[in-house]
């Protein structure tokens, strides 16, 4: 019975293929399916050399025509650009480029912002292919790197650009230009090549720093433009040089990592060949953030690589080179999004400083770096003396400026992980509502504070308020959802840390999430030094 229902299955989709295929039209199609091949090999340490190659099934795509939903198939139920649902496979533009919500925006807008935002003049841009991943039953996997091949009005290939995922949510782009800052190919195999600096944390086992060669083969034509020759075969490697440590200057050292995208084959993209490639290997789609997980299990437990902790993105806008932050490329464009309880610590400090600020008399700032943020302005009634402004470089300031028992402790911790930094010497004014007084764990002010006061090493001697200044004007019932709050955050920390225990993980020595007191004591023992 089973084995002739799946024949009558299999003969019933063999028919629907074939109409299908008859009623495609004939006509040159505007996009393409690509079945590639993508390899990793790790070549340094020698100790942990490894490589890999797993297929990958991915769209070539005009993205003028995407936008125009003239390349939905089905009725928009076999491919469709707009949303996630509803559809066998898709493309949103929310998944792609500047993580601004569901704002409307469309993936040609975003990309057309983060041009002008980086100079260069949107208006000459005419069409880009988009070589990406579509989701597929409403998943949407992980796509690590997106490309956009971007010609000018005049049908020349102008700008490369690169979106890069990580597995943390994070997004940041490259934006290459043909005929600047441009290598000579090292091999007869690509058009054109280029080496820049990485600023986008993506493995976790390797830090932020370093080079990328990024070398690629074009599309055989502009998006616009029908060609007779063969349908186009975009090639894309990726070498990751580490710095030269024999360099006084920042320079390209040894190969330790080269990735490839390599199409196998490029085919019209119509509902008969798109469903022929999904029937014929449908898990494709959804592999991908299973393999990368699957090939960093070996990287740890059997090559023996310890993980490098997460930094935050680099900041994008205003610059926070006066804040002491270092700045990046300006190429971070999707940011972790804010937690429940940093969204309740978050407001704890804006009802804190909407009152503060007119006891001070001072006007204060809140600017992220996640450019999708806008600041937070507090000022006061009347005509403020001073202006304090805070860069943070994440949302895990709020929940540390909770955590922490003083202005002085959030302060060494926040400049210790770069979490935050000021641009005067307001911040512990604001924070410190009365003098603080030196006391004994044994005799604890309050709930709260023991619990921050514990966490933190004994050589420490600093003293602390009795209350905290989140907590100054609370009433009982906020203390009490204040207390909670406190507590979860210190479980959290500690059960990460357990967590990774149980697993045998190991993080780079020092570097440990949970650890972050322990780093800031060292930097107070060795102030001074060097």
């Amino acid at each position: 019975m089973n084995v002739a229902a799946g024949a009558g299955c299999v003969t019933v989709l063999c028919l629907v293929l074939s109409y299908l295929r008859s009623s495609d039209s004939q006509d040159r199609p505007t996009a393409y399916i690509l079945n590639s091949k993508v390899t990793h090999a790790r070549l340094l340490p020698l100790r942990s050399t490894h490589a890999f190659t797993y297929p990958t099934l991915t769209l070539l795509l005009p993205l003028k025509a995407l936008e125009d939903n003239r390349l939905d198939l089905g009725g928009g139920w076999i491919f469709g650009y707009g949303g996630l649902y509803g559809r066998l496979t898709g493309l949103r533009p929310s998944a792609y480029l500047i993580d601004n919500g569901q704002d409307g925006k469309t993936i040609w807008r975003k990309l057309t912002q983060i041009l002008f935002e980086r100079n260069y003049d949107a208006s000459n841009l005419d069409d880009a292919w988009m070589m990406t991943m579509p989701s597929f039953l409403g998943y949407e996997g992980i796509n690590p790197l997106t490309v956009y091949y971007c010609y000018n009005m005049a049908g020349e290939l102008w700008l490369i650009v690169l979106e890069v995922h990580n597995t943390f949510g994070e997004r940041h782009v490259y934006i290459l230009e043909v005929g600047r800052n441009q290598d000579t190919p090292d091999t007869g195999s690509f058009d054109c090549q280029w080496t820049f600096r990485r600023h986008f944390h993506v493995s976790p086992f390797n830090d932020r720093l370093g080079f990328y060669t990024a070398s690629f083969t074009v599309p055989s034509h502009p998006p616009a433009k029908a060609s007779g020759g063969p349908s186009p075969c975009p090639l894309v490697r990726i070498n990751y040089h580490p710095f030269d440590e024999s360099s006084s200057e920042p320079t390209p050292g040894p190969l330790k990592l080269t990735a490839f995208i390599r199409p196998i084959s490029s085919t019209p993209f119509t509902t008969s060949r798109w469903l022929f490639s999904l029937a014929s290997s449908p898990l494709r789609l959804l592999l991908t953030l299973p393999r990368i997980l699957y090939q960093a299990w070996i990287l740890h437990y059997k090559k023996r690589l310890d993980v490098y902790a997460r930094p935050e993105p680099k900041p994008v806008g205003e610059d926070w080179s006066s804040a002491g932050i270092p700045i990046g490329d300006q190429g971070g464009v999707g940011w972790q999004a804010e937690g429940m309880l940093e969204a309740y610590c978050r407001r704890r400090l804006e009802v804190f400083l909407t009152e503060r600020v007119n006891e001070i008399n001072v006007e204060i700032t809140l600017i992220p770096a996640n450019p999708s943020l806008p600041p937070s302005h507090f000022a006061p009634t009347e005509a403020a003396t001073d202006h304090l402004k805070i860069y943070y470089t994440s949302p895990k300031f709020f929940t540390m400026l909770f955590m922490c028992p003083s202005p002085a402790h959030a302060v060494w911790l926040g400049a210790t992980e770069n979490i935050f930094s000021c641009s005067g010497d307001h911040f512990l004014d604001v924070f410190h509502l009365t003098e603080p007084t030196t006391w004994s764990l044994k005799e604890t002010p309050n709930p709260s504070q023991y619990l921050r006061v514990v966490q933190i090493p004994g050589n420490f001697q600093w003293t602390y308020p009795r209350v905290h200044a989140l907590e100054h004007h609370a009433s009982n019932p906020r203390k009490v959802a204040n207390f909670i709050v406190l507590y979860i955050l210190v479980l959290l920390n500690r059960l990460e840390e357990i967590l990774f225990g149980i697993l045998r993980a190991r993080f780079i020595p020092g570097q440990e999430p949970w650890n972050a007191w322990n780093r800031a004591l060292y930097r107070l023992q060795h102030a001074g030094e060097g």
